[in-house]
């Protein structure tokens, strides 16, 4: 079986589409303030020109994302403080270092963790906030919120949604996960979701974005989105994510955070 890193190359600086219909697979509209650590990531690499990633603030000056983000990045714009990318009204800041898990692999997307450091610190208000991370596991069939400024189904021609979306799904155990996926690529760092009926999914340009616990009373950052299958972001098989938990004291030690 083979799985796809949700990293989109954008071709232009952006390709904003709006209405009601617009989401992450069967996802609904975010409004500004009900995610305020969502970033967007908008960088650049030796191997892609320009590509679109998501992102956490968990802190005023450093995002938390995937490995795969921020592997052979040069450079890097960080979007925040707003669920429109088009909004005039958003933070715009310059990434100042990138850092990637040491034991990163991108064949399997084992260790699929990354940092960015802010070149300068932003300004929380109502719309920008840091979330707190997670120290213990996240448990099989909890429910988890993901959001993203990604492509919203497998034939949709827009590389991105000008709009952020998001999807509440089901965790199903690493053994079940397995099944799809083999015990090679499903680690104790991975966590899986299912798909659902209707398909629920992140997709395309939503890789590093925050996976979260009751992001209305209680948020809590508990994973990373790394990949879905290479079949298509529309079948029903499990999303893969990277646990927070289980890199904790890693984000620590980088970040003192």
């Amino acid at each position: 079986m083979f799985f796809l890193a949700i990293l989109t190359l954008i071709s232009t600086f952006l390709n904003p589409i709006s209405g009601s219909w617009v989401r992450i697979v069967n996802g609904e509209e975010a409004h500004d303030g009900q995610f305020p650590w969502q970033v967007a990531i908008m960088g650049k690499s030796a191997a892609v020109p320009r590509y679109l990633c998501g992102g956490a603030l968990i802190s005023d000056q450093w995002v938390l994302t995937a490995g795969h983000c921020v592997d052979g990045a040069i450079s890097a714009e960080i979007y925040s403080g707003t669920a429109r990318l088009s909004s005039t009204n958003k933070t715009t800041s310059v990434a100042a270092k990138f850092i990637r898990h040491e034991q990163f692999d991108g064949t399997y997307l084992i260790n699929d963790i990354g940092l960015i450091q802010l070149k300068e610190a932003v300004i929380f208000d109502d719309n920008t906030k840091a979330i707190t991370l997670a120290e213990t596991e996240l448990e099989d069939n909890t429910n988890v919120t993901v959001s993203g400024w990604g492509q919203i189904s497998d034939s949709d021609p827009n590389p991105t949604s000008d709009v952020l979306n998001y999807i509440t799904i089901p965790t199903i155990s690493n053994d079940v996960c397995k099944i799809y996926y083999g015990g090679t690529i499903v680690v104790p760092s991975l966590v899986c979701t299912s798909g659902g009926n209707p398909i629920k999914t992140p997709c395309l340009g939503d890789s590093g974005g925050p996976v979260v616990t009751n992001p209305d009373t209680n948020p809590v950052h508990v994973a990373i989105f790394s990949f879905v299958n290479g079949y298509g972001c529309e079948m029903d098989y499990p999303a893969g994510y990277t646990r927070t938990a289980y890199y904790r004291d890693w984000i620590k030690q980088k970040t003192g955070i």
